[in-house]
């Protein structure tokens, strides 16, 4: 974004050197030379407003890009979560019925 901004001050900068210099070689009258300005600022400002509305659709555009990836980013950690969870559970249950019967088998050696 500090780009653009820097980009813009150039851009508008550069028109009024241009604006200025134009205004000291120009071999015009008065009343040409302030319809040549009133003519170059307008079509200054229309660039300004197409670029300042550019960046704006940019700057919407990326974020809704952002704001997608990051619902699916979520989704996809949400099904994960839940796949890690339900392995663990049927890791644990077999863990525990492996260790009632090792325990089952051990008291059966011991009571014998």
């Amino acid at each position: 974004m500090k780009t653009t901004k820097t980009g813009f001050f150039a851009f508008l900068f550069g028109g009024l050197i241009g604006a200025a210099i134009g205004l000291l070689y120009a071999p015009r009258s008065g009343e040409e030379t302030r319809q040549l300005l009133k003519d170059e600022s307008d079509e200054m400002l229309n660039k300004a407003v197409t670029s300042a509305r550019e960046v704006q659709d940019s700057a919407k555009s990326t974020i809704q890009d952002a704001q997608t990836r990051l619902e699916t980013f979520n989704q996809d950690t949400k099904e994960r979560l839940t796949k890690i969870q339900e392995i663990a559970k049927s890791t644990i249950g077999e863990q525990k019925e492996s260790l009632e019967k090792g325990y089952s088998k051990a008291r059966e050696v011991v009571i014998e």
